[in-house]
C-alpha cells in the first residue's frame, strides 16, 4: 500500500504469507466461501442505520458489477450490539473478511491478531495516496496498519439555530470561550423561564473532556496508553460541569441520564436543550428529527489558548480479517469503497466526509442541505484540525462508561467531586 511500497517479488511473498495463513484457517472453518469455479464470496459487516445500509448495498452492487467473480454477502447491526456479535464471530474463527471498525476497538482487535496488516498490500491493490494526510496513518499501531479510515468527522457544537435566534441571545462564533458558553447557556435558559436549558450537560461526553485537555496541550492518554491528565485537571473539569448544572445553564441529571447515544433521544432533539456537543456528521440525523435542522459551531476555547483542541477523527475505519481466505479480493473491496469516485457519490457523507481527496471534491460538488452544512463546517476548520491521537488503549470503553456514571451520580447529588476523582483514578489504575 502507499505507506510501504514493495517490489513485485516482495508482494508475491506477502500474498503467499497471507494465503498460508488463510489455508490454516480454512482447516479450522474460517471466513469466506469456496472458489473452485473462480467465484469468490466475501463477507462485509458494518454498523449503522437502515439508510446507511441501503446506500452501502447500492455501492456493493456496483462493485459486484465491476467484479463479476466476487459476491459480497453483507450484514449490519446497531452499534450497541455490533461488537458483541463481532466478538462472538471472532471467537468462533468466523470473522467477516471485511470489517467496519471503530477507533475505540482498533487496538484491542489489532493486538489480538484479528486484523490483517494492510501494509502487506501494494498501492495498486489498496490505495492510500489519495487519503487526506491528517488521517492516512490513523489506523496504524506499532508499525502495523490495522485499518484505514472510511470517513472524517470532528467535534461540533450543534444547536437549534432558529430557536436560538428567536431567543435574542447572540449566536456562537468562532473563537468563543467556555465562559461565553456558560453565559450564553444561562441566558438561553432564562429566555424560556427554565422550560428549556441552554445546553445539554456535556459531562456525558468523554470526547468533550478530551478537547478541553488538548486545549491545554494534554490528552486523555499518552502514546504508551497511560492517562495524560492529573487529579487537578479532573477536579477542575468536574467543577466546571457542576457550575453549568447549578446555574441551570445545563440540563439536570434526570434529563441527562436519559441520553443513550441515539440522536432522537438527545435533549436537543427532544426540545429539552438548545444545544449539545456532538460529532459534526450527526447534523444529518438531527435534521431528520428537528424540522429546521441545526447549526454547527466549533468547540469553545480556553481563554488565551491557541488550540481549538479538535482533531480530524476517523469517523469509522475499515479492516480486513487476518484469517480471510481472500485477502486480495477483500483489499479490492476496501479500495473501491474508499477511493472510487462513483462509489463515493453513492455513499455520500453517510459515514462522514470522504477521506479520499478526489472523492471528497466530487461529493462536495453535489451536496445540499445538512450534508452541505457538514462539508462547509469542516472546510472552514481545515487549517485548525489536528491529526488524531493514537488509538485509545483497550480500557478506554470501560473508563468512558465510568466517566458517564460518575457524572450522573454527581449530578444527582449522590457523590462529591473529590470522591468521584478518587474513584475514577482508582478505576483507571485497574483498567490501564
Amino acid at each position: 500500500m502507499g505507506a510501504q511500497r514493495r517490489s513485485p517479488l516482495q508482494r508475491g511473498r506477502s500474498v503467499l504469507a497471507l494465503a498460508m495463513v488463510a489455508g490454516l484457517v480454512t482447516a479450522c472453518g474460517g471466513a469466506g466461501g469456496g472458489d473452485a469455479d473462480g467465484q469468490v464470496e466475501l463477507r462485509f459487516t458494518w454498523w449503522g442505520s437502515d439508510d446507511r445500509a441501503e446506500i452501502t448495498e447500492e455501492a456493493i452492487a456496483l462493485f459486484e458489477e465491476r467484479n463479476p467473480n466476487i459476491t459480497v454477502n453483507t450484514s449490519y447491526a446497531a452499534f450497541s450490539g455490533y461488537f458483541e456479535r463481532l466478538a462472538t464471530e471472532v471467537a468462533g474463527n468466523n470473522a467477516p473478511d471485511v470489517i467496519q471498525m471503530d477507533y475505540a476497538y482498533l487496538r484491542e482487535y489489532g493486538d489480538r491478531g484479528v486484523l490483517a496488516d494492510l501494509h502487506e498490500f501494494d498501492e495498486d491493490q489498496l490505495g492510500t495516496e489519495g487519503i487526506t494526510p491528517l488521517l492516512a496513518r490513523s489506523g496504524e499501531i506499532d508499525g502495523r496498519m490495522y485499518a484505514l479510515p472510511m470517513a472524517q468527522n470532528t467535534h461540533a457544537w450543534a444547536y437549534d439555530e432558529q430557536a436560538w435566534t428567536e431567543s435574542g441571545v447572540p449566536l456562537p462564533e468562532a473563537g468563543w470561550t467556555w465562559e461565553d458558553l456558560l453565559s450564553s447557556s444561562q441566558a438561553l435558559t432564562e429566555s424560556t423561564d427554565g422550560e428549556r436549558y441552554g445546553t445539554t450537560d456535556f459531562g456525558w461526553s468523554w470526547e468533550t473532556f478530551q478537547v478541553w485537555l488538548r486545549q491545554q496541550d494534554k490528552d486523555l492518554y499518552t502514546d504508551a496508553g497511560e492517562i495524560d491528565f492529573d487529579r487537578e485537571d479532573l477536579t477542575t473539569y468536574l467543577e466546571l460541569l457542576e457550575e453549568f448544572r447549578t446555574t441551570e445553564a445545563a440540563t439536570p441529571a434526570n434529563i441527562t441520564s436519559e441520553i443513550d447515544g441515539a440522536v432522537e433521544n438527545s435533549p436537543l432533539a427532544r426540545g429539552s436543550a438548545f444545544a449539545d456537543f456532538t460529532w459534526d456528521s450527526t447534523a444529518v440525523s438531527f435534521s431528520s428529527v428537528l424540522p429546521d435542522g441545526v447549526g454547527l459551531a466549533p468547540m469553545p476555547r480556553i481563554e488565551g489558548s491557541d488550540r481549538v483542541g479538535q482533531f480530524a477523527k476517523p469517523g469509522m475505519l475499515i479492516s480486513i480479517a487476518a484469517n480471510s481466505e481472500h485477502p486480495e479480493e477483500s483489499a479490492a473491496l476496501v479500495d473501491f469503497l474508499l477511493n472510487d469516485v462513483d462509489a463515493g457519490l453513492i455513499l455520500g457523507t453517510s459515514r462522514g466526509m470522504p477521506v479520499n481527496n478526489d472523492v471528497r471534491e466530487a461529493v462536495g460538488a453535489e451536496l445540499e442541505g445538512p450534508d452541505q452544512l457538514v462539508y462547509d463546517y469542516e472546510e472552514a476548520l481545515a487549517d485548525e484540525l489536528e491529526e488524531p491521537p493514537s488509538a485509545p488503549p483497550p480500557g478506554n470503553s470501560a473508563l468512558k462508561r465510568e466517566w458517564q456514571r460518575l457524572n450522573s451520580v454527581i449530578g444527582f447529588g449522590q457523590l462529591s467531586i473529590d470522591d468521584a476523582v478518587d474513584q475514577f483514578l482508582e478505576r483507571a489504575e485497574q483498567e490501564l
